[in-house]
C-alpha cells in the first residue's frame, strides 16, 4: 500500500479543519458578535470543536479504508491533519495581516479600548496596552501558539479516539 495515499484522509480533514476555522472566525469577526455580546466569547470557544471532529473523522475514515489502525498511525495522523489546519489558519491570518486590511485586528483593537475606557483605564495604558498587541500580532507569536496548541490537541484527540474506535470494534466484534 502507498503510504502517501493512506495519508490522504489526514490531508483531505487537515484541509477542512483549517478552512473551517478560518471561516468560522471571520463569520464571527464580520457579525462582530464576539464582541458585542456578553457570550459572544463563548461561541468563540466552539471553534475549539473542529479540530476534533476532524481528528476523528480522519482516524474514523483510515480504519473503514484500510480495516485497522495501528495508534502509531492514529498519532500520525491527528498530528498531520493539526499541522495542517494550522498552515491553512495561519497563511490565512498572515496573508490577511500582512497584505490586506486586517479588519478583524481593527475590530480587537477597538473592543479593547472601549473595554478598558469602561474599566477606567488612562489614555496612557490603553496606548501600552495598543502598542504590545500590535507587536504580538505583527510578529511570529501568533503563529508558533497556533502551531504549538493545535500539535497539542492533536495529538490528545488522537489518544482518546484512537482508543475509542478500538473499544468500538471489540464491542462490535463480540456482538
Amino acid at each position: 500500500m502507498n503510504p502517501l495515499k493512506r495519508k490522504m484522509p489526514a490531508w483531505f480533514f487537515g484541509l477542512i479543519c483549517g478552512l473551517l476555522l478560518t471561516i468560522y472566525v471571520q463569520v464571527l469577526d464580520m457579525t462582530q458578535i464576539i464582541y458585542t455580546t456578553s457570550w459572544g466569547a463563548y461561541i468563540g470557544y466552539l471553534a475549539i470543536l473542529i479540530l476534533p471532529t476532524c481528528i476523528f473523522l480522519t482516524l474514523r475514515e483510515i480504519k473503514r479504508k484500510y480495516q485497522s489502525l495501528r495508534f502509531t498511525q492514529a498519532i500520525g495522523a491527528g498530528l498531520l491533519v493539526s499541522c495542517v489546519a494550522a498552515t491553512t489558519y495561519s497563511a490565512y491570518t498572515f496573508v490577511d495581516i500582512h497584505f490586506f486590511d486586517a479588519r478583524h485586528l481593527k475590530n480587537l483593537f477597538d473592543y479593547t479600548v472601549n473595554s478598558m475606557q469602561k474599566a477606567g483605564r488612562s489614555a496612557t495604558e490603553i496606548q501600552k496596552r495598543l502598542t504590545e498587541m500590535k507587536a504580538h500580532y505583527f510578529s511570529l507569536k501568533p503563529y508558533i501558539s497556533t502551531y504549538l496548541w493545535y500539535l497539542v490537541m492533536g495529538a490528545f484527540f488522537s489518544i482518546v479516539f484512537y482508543f475509542l474506535l478500538r473499544m468500538s470494534n471489540s464491542k462490535q466484534t463480540s456482538i
